[in-house]
């Protein structure tokens, strides 16, 4: 569960502690057992009173917002619900992070909105491309019974906006088409991989950094579209420092991570690897920040607004979900994917 629980005697010393909340506390079970739920908070008369509530029968569930103390770390805020436990005499406590549960709403939106995106640009693009193959076909014909060359100028640029359009719903249909190859992945491959295409394209004035944990294993997964994910997110962050680059002061980052007992997707994992690709340059607009992951969605001038759609495809297809965090200066493009 990634749920926070214990479950207290009628006193409020812990008579039991989930993994989630062991791991939230960076205590073990065996630690806490005993121990006066309440000293874990910055308020203890808080859950007090709620368990003098309890005890009197005052209510069935109470609820109300803390803060929860944890070993060299700030406080977190959290959503706190006390109830009577099955067994007589004690009582359950469970406990939200408020910053891990808009998280999870956040994901949770992000992957409805990936499937309604993936039907919605499925249909769109073949609904597009029947008559498109009509009006390049109708414009060939029609090129062959002109004489006049100023004419034959017009159905050229018929034939080449249509050829235009089939490469976007091409480009569309892609993450639908390809099979799903999966082989055994190393993370840092795909990484210098992607690190080697992006300088041949920006050989002056970007540095692509390393920051590598080395000890993450192997995975199952697609290599292909792993390196075409990251690509993309590289890709648009070099667009984005453009100006930085003229003045020889661009950096990307590419950090990996290992994450232990994340939940995203709506299922809690056991460890995640965590690849991180950083940017200095001026952020995400805040007029789409909401909306990057959309389709057609871009926030310079002649993109397609299709890489980051086709990076959290792909993403998703190895059961992950990319997250961005963006100010001014400082852009973090945050891919999860689990690992064995």
């Amino acid at each position: 569960m990634s749920t926070l629980v214990a479950v207290l005697r009628a006193d409020g010393a812990v008579q039991f502690a989930n993994a989630a909340l062991e791991n939230a506390l960076g205590l073990s079970r065996r630690t806490l057992e005993g121990v006066d739920f309440s000293t874990f908070f910055t308020d203890p008369a808080l859950l007090q009173t709620a368990l003098a509530g309890a005890r009197g029968k005052d209510f069935a569930a109470l609820r109300y917002e803390a803060s929860l103390k944890r070993q060299h770390q700030d406080p977190v805020p959290v959503h706190v619900s006390v109830a009577d436990a099955e067994q007589v005499g004690e009582i359950l406590v469970e406990l939200w992070p408020l910053e891990q549960q808009a998280r999870q709403d956040r994901e949770e939106r992000l992957l409805d909105q990936a499937q309604a995106n993936k039907e919605l640009i499925r249909n769109l693009a073949h609904e597009i491309k029947n008559p498109l193959g009509g009006i390049r076909g109708a414009a060939q014909l029609l090129e062959m019974e002109l004489e006049s060359r100023e004419l034959t100028e017009y159905t050229q640029v018929i034939i080449h906006e249509a050829d235009r359009l089939q490469s976007l719903v091409d480009r569309l249909l892609a993450p639908h088409r390809h099979p799903h190859l999966v082989g055994d992945v190393n993370i840092h491959e795909v990484c210098e991989r992607v690190r080697s295409l992006v300088l041949v394209e920006y050989p002056q004035g970007l540095k692509v950094l390393r920051d590598y944990d080395t000890s993450i294993p192997e995975f199952r997964g697609d290599r292909a579209q792993l390196i075409q994910a990251l690509l993309n997110i590289v890709q648009n962050a070099a667009q984005a420092l453009t100006e930085r680059i003229a003045e020889g002061e661009a950096t990307i980052t590419l950090r990996t991570r290992v994450a232990r007992q994340v939940t995203f997707g709506r299922q809690r994992y056991r460890l995640a690897l965590e690849l991180h690709v950083i940017d200095n340059g001026p952020g995400v607009p805040d007029a789409i920040k909401e909306r990057i992951f959309y389709p057609l969605v871009s926030g310079r001038d002649g993109g397609s607004g299709l890489g980051l759609t086709l990076a959290q495809t792909f993403v998703q297809r190895h059961h992950g979900l990319i997250e961005c965090d963006s100010v001014p200066g400082r852009t973090d493009f945050r891919i999860l994917i689990p690992l064995p």
